[in-house]
């Protein structure tokens, strides 16, 4: 019987998720990869191996999960990897990769060295995934100082891998503005399976969330203002995963009608989400972001920015509204629109769900990928 190709993924996958070895991380960590992982469980055309650097790890573990393998390598401390071109962890995983014997190399995002690793790869074929576009989110908000440097290799990464995937238009502009000659394919990134099981319970009066970090990028100061105003005193707020560092934004002096509920888990967000009757997002530069892409699975009208990648699906005036990132009294007179009566919340949160549920499915997302992995494989694609 012949073997099957394998695929090595390079990516900050979860492992702690699937292992008793691995200490719990209680950071934000890429829901999109655990719902591609545990989807790739009904798949038997290809041998999937994860390969992930973590801090923690002390030795080399590998063990299998879902039908597959993963790999977990010690790494160097961030720090001294950003100012030594990753080095030592790009060995690392290039010995692994040695071992695997892949006959595709898939790495996902910038913000770590994968692209790096991918981009060393010379047995086989290449394929990246963008996750955030560093480049342009330096260049509209204020980042710490290893960010802004750490960015600077994603050019390179871009530049060198031909063939790429991003999850939005938004993205794919961002790649061809970098890197106009890749073969940029659109490749939407699947929200987990418990969003699909949620019914949809709307609270007893208006409630708007944002979810998310408090980075610049994410705008907040501009939905805290509009929620700050006496128009929207009788909106509820929630500020869900939203931490008091290390980007202190969140004024001490919130109007009463804004609630910060910190971190949350997963199951507590979904919660959440099922409750509300909107969710707002007006971020300066995002590929996604995910938050929306559940919101809309699970029948929620989203308000957002005109530089969010989710963008496609919201239908402007039927499902949300798409706004330019600063305009507080258009993001005003939106939150009015979809929260004026629970049968408006109600009504836009269903139109265009089903056509969201069903591209951002995990059968959507694995028939897809496995795709473009058999096209690269059988067209003898360069590297």
């Amino acid at each position: 019987m012949a073997e099957k190709p394998k695929i090595a993924i390079l990516s900050n996958f979860p492992a702690w998720l699937y292992t008793d070895k691995l200490p719990v991380f209680r950071g934000h960590y890429g829901v999109w990869l655990v719902a591609l992982h545990e989807a790739f469980a009904h798949q038997d055309e290809f041998e999937i191996h994860w390969v992930v650097l973590n801090k923690n790890a002390a030795a080399p573990l590998r063990f299998t999960s879902h039908g597959q393998h993963i790999h977990v390598l010690p790494r160097m401390k961030r720090n001294l990897g950003l100012y030594s071109l990753y080095l030592w962890d790009r060995r690392a995983v290039a010995k692994e990769l040695a071992l695997i014997k892949p006959d595709l190399v898939h790495s996902w995002g910038t913000e770590d060295c994968y692209g790096l690793c991918a981009k060393d790869f010379r047995r086989g074929v290449k394929l990246h995934s963008v996750q955030g576009a560093l480049r342009t989110s330096v260049q509209r908000a204020s980042y710490p100082r290893f960010v802004r440097h750490h960015s600077l290799y994603e050019p390179g990464v871009w530049k060198s891998i031909r063939h790429i995937t991003a999850e939005s238009p938004w993205a794919i502009s961002r790649v061809r503005e970098v890197a106009p000659h890749a073969d940029v394919k659109l490749f939407e990134y699947a929200v987990e399976e418990r969003f699909f099981q949620l019914e949809r319970k709307l609270a007893p009066s208006p409630v708007c969330i944002f979810s998310g970090d408090n980075a610049p990028i994410k705008n907040l100061n501009t939905v805290i203002k509009a929620f700050s105003r006496p128009e929207l005193s009788h909106v509820t707020l929630k500020l869900v995963g939203v931490p008091s560092s290390p980007y202190p934004v969140i004024p001490p002096d919130l109007t009463p009608n804004i609630i910060p509920m910190g971190r949350v888990n997963r199951q507590e967000m979904a919660e959440t989400l099922a409750s509300a009757w909107a969710l707002v997002h007006m971020s300066l530069a995002d590929t996604g972001p995910t938050a929306v892409k559940e919101a809309r699975v699970v029948g929620v009208p989203v308000v957002l920015s005109n530089e969010c990648g989710s963008c496609q699906h919201v239908v402007e005036g039927q499902s949300g509204y798409i706004l330019n990132p600063y305009d507080v009294d258009g993001l005003v007179r939106a939150v009015l629109a979809v929260t004026k009566d629970a049968q408006t919340a109600q009504a836009m949160g269903e139109y265009g769900r089903e056509e969201c549920r069903r591209t951002l499915s995990g059968e959507t997302m694995v028939a897809s990928l496995l795709a473009i992995y058999r096209e690269l494989l059988s067209s003898g694609a360069p590297a």
